[in-house]
């Protein structure tokens, strides 16, 4: 699965005009890969991981995981650490929701508190923007 070209063909719909189509192209795509989704490959994951701290590319990657579940174990902890690093608090939930609905609460909150005190968490204020979705 050649996740850039996804990536690609997952920003030329977005930027359609038509937003209509847009749409429903995007939930096309997105279809297609959550369908044919290796769980721990390991190639799929190191794009993952990557994409997650990318400034744009992490979108697509919640979009697609938004239609997989159970998330791949393999990818908690870098969505837990994206979640944290997101400053939009209204954002932030993109990426921790589907760490706990896959992992659990106790999971989460365990995973939050031990990279609390990393320099970018406590820079970003994340465990408190975090921790309102984590109920």
């Amino acid at each position: 699965m050649n996740l850039e070209a996804f990536y690609q063909e997952y920003t030329q719909a977005k930027s359609l005009k038509d937003k209509n189509e847009s749409h429903h192209l995007v939930r096309k795509l997105v279809g297609r890969i959550a369908s044919n989704f290796l769980k721990d490959n390991p190639d799929s994951l190191v794009w993952f991981t990557a994409a997650l701290m990318h400034p744009e590319k992490k979108w697509f990657v919640v979009k697609l995981l938004e239609k997989v579940n159970p998330l791949p174990k393999a990818l908690f902890d870098d969505l837990v650490f994206a979640s944290l690093i997101e400053h939009d608090p209204s954002f932030n939930k993109w990426f921790i929701t589907p760490c706990v609905k896959s992992f659990g609460i106790e999971a989460v909150k365990s995973k939050i508190m031990s990279v609390a005190s990393h320099p970018q968490v406590v820079e970003n204020e994340g465990v408190n923007k975090v921790m309102y979705w984590v109920r």
